[in-house]
């Protein structure tokens, strides 16, 4: 898929003076040194950032939703999570010491405790949390089938 990367739209749309923009994510997840990158710089831009979950949040694309400030998903969605492994090496199918990253945001955002952390980031089994425990969680705020405007300006992004 080409595209613009969501950090030069993202950007493109500050300068143009938006103070608010909603980013809707379906992802299975990605590289997690992209994803954490991406969650970082959608915490320090300067305008509110929302996201919204529409079907399937998976892995490092859980973790970038977290840096919403109102996070929302679709009732018939879920979120996925698990420690990151590695793909390839010596080490290949090993978890990896990067999956710090992909869970410090819910520790940060969400207040989570090594205990639940432990729970969702230490195998590498795929954990699915429907939309009423995410609610529950903390991870939504609210389960909403999200309408955009008439006039809204949307734009599919690619994330690696």
């Amino acid at each position: 898929m080409g595209g613009l990367p969501l950090e030069v739209l993202v950007t493109g749309a500050i300068e143009k003076g938006v103070k608010e923009l909603t980013i809707c994510i379906c992802s299975g997840g990605g590289d997690v040194t992209s994803g954490i990158g991406l969650y970082n710089f959608l915490k320090m831009v300067p305008a509110k950032i929302n996201t919204h979950n529409f079907g399937a949040c998976g892995s490092i694309a859980a973790t970038i939703f977290l840096a919403g400030e109102r996070r929302t998903t679709a009732a018939a969605s879920m979120f996925t999570l698990h420690a990151a492994t590695f793909v390839e090496g010596p080490r290949k199918g090993e978890i990896s010491e990067n999956t710090t990253m992909i869970y410090e945001p819910f520790k940060l955002a969400l207040g989570w405790k090594d205990d639940k952390i432990n729970a969702y980031f230490s195998s590498r089994a795929e954990s699915f949390i429907q939309p009423a425990q995410a609610k529950e969680f903390g991870i939504v705020h609210d389960i909403t089938d999200l309408k955009m405007p008439e006039g809204a300006v949307i734009v599919p992004v690619h994330v690696p």
